[in-house]
């Protein structure tokens, strides 16, 4: 069962089935015969056992592509959280990072998660109290540069974003009214601590969001950033030039960006200088 797993997040498999126009198709089989109706996956992510319902085929997905896709941020930030660290998961999905990692930080941790996509952030909430955790507080707003409305995508491709992507712009219509917010400002309105470390996925948002955190992201307490780029996703001018010198103007200067398929994902650190003692 691993290897026909590892066979379906094969790029080029991936492209051709978009290509085709049968993503979803294949998507529905594909759930339909890993996952038994009304179950809960009960998987072990970085060492950490975690539940889950998938409900649907993109939330099957969302989790498995966490164990498959993403395992380089989730074996990062479970090596450098601590208990009573902060942690903010930008994007938090169904809580695929909030769920382990709040096990991680301990009750005497934080995890702080911003999702604004209706159906996940109430599968978020759902998570939270199956894994029976109560140190996750959740925001079900979009972080920007700017206090905004804005309109999330949510048809075509599996993830929701605030871009809309050429291959969506016949499905417009399938969004979300949502509220944006500068991450610096949420924080300092809500009085919520700066995290020790930051995950990032935006589906193509990136820029935006890490200017709207500038401060915190350069505070020296906030020593890891894990930032998903999506650079087919990226609007005009932003480019991924443009995202990592960001990214060392607010203090990292440790960059590691390799490419995952059609994304990168960059670990960036702050030199040992800089750090504050845990």
């Amino acid at each position: 069962m691993n290897a026909l797993r590892r066979l379906t997040y094969r790029s080029d498999l991936l492209a051709m089935t978009r290509f085709l126009g049968l993503t979803n198709v294949l998507r529905k089989c594909y759930y339909r015969w890993a996952v038994s109706p009304g179950e809960v996956l009960r998987a072990n992510l970085g060492g950490i056992d975690v539940q889950f319902r998938a409900s649907t085929p993109a939330e099957f997905r969302g989790v498995e592509g966490t164990l498959v896709a993403e395992q380089d941020f989730l074996q990062v930030l479970i090596s450098t959280l601590r208990p009573g660290d902060i942690f903010f998961d930008v994007g938090s999905q169904i809580g695929q990072f909030a769920v382990p990692l709040a096990k991680v930080v301990r009750d005497e941790g934080q995890v702080v998660a911003f999702e604004p996509e209706a159906q996940a952030y109430q599968r978020l909430l759902d998570h939270l109290e199956l894994n029976r955790l109560s140190n996750v507080r959740v925001f079900r707003q979009a972080l920007g540069d700017q206090n905004a409305a804005g309109r999330l995508f949510v048809g075509g491709r599996s993830c929701p974003s605030l871009v809309l992507h050429l291959e969506d712009a016949e499905q417009q219509s399938a969004s979300e009214a949502v509220e944006i917010v500068p991450g610096d400002w949420l924080r300092e309105n809500e009085n919520l601590p700066v995290p020790r470390a930051v995950k990032i996925d935006v589906e193509g948002y990136e820029y935006a969001v890490l200017r709207g955190l500038q401060r915190t992201l350069a505070d020296p307490a906030c020593e890891l950033l894990c930032l998903e780029i999506h650079p087919s996703y990226l609007p005009s001018p932003v480019t991924v030039e443009m995202i990592m010198e960001f990214v060392k103007a607010c203090g990292f200067t440790n960059l590691d960006a390799p490419l995952r398929w059609t994304q990168i994902h960059m670990v960036a650190r702050k030199s040992a200088s800089t750090h504050v003692a845990a």
